[in-house]
């Protein structure tokens, strides 16, 4: 999924007037998480960065966001969530917040069974 996709679909889904600029600082923050929660945490993938630079507004409109389907839900989730809190619309906040919660932890299940864990030294685990 890319910037673009993901902000038509949530402004498509739940229509607001939080700016672009906010979301698209949003989508950097959950992507800076993934990556360094869960992506780095493990054997690295052949192409994958060796870190996470951020999104801005000069970034791409198509860049691929991080999280793979069918785990990238979890954009949708978090930017709703963020748009809620804004909006002070406290139920909604708390039930975009537990979409987030369970899409985030998919991810992580699913990156963590796929993929080799690394040990505290930055190493391959070895069972």
């Amino acid at each position: 999924m890319t910037i673009d996709q993901v902000i038509a679909q949530v402004d498509e889904l739940k229509p607001n007037q939080v700016t672009r600029a906010d979301k698209i600082k949003w989508l950097s923050r959950l992507d800076r998480r993934i990556f360094e929660q869960v992506i780095s945490r493990h054997e690295k993938e052949e192409g994958a960065p060796d870190a996470f630079p951020g999104y801005g507004q000069d970034t791409p409109p198509d860049t691929e966001l991080l999280a793979p389907p069918p785990y990238d839900e979890v954009y949708r989730f978090y930017l709703e969530m963020h748009i809620d809190l804004v909006n002070q619309e406290l139920d909604k906040y708390n039930n975009s917040a537990a979409l987030y919660a369970s899409a985030w932890g998919q991810l992580a299940r699913a990156w963590h069974r796929e993929h080799r864990p690394l040990d505290t030294k930055g190493a391959a685990m070895r069972f």
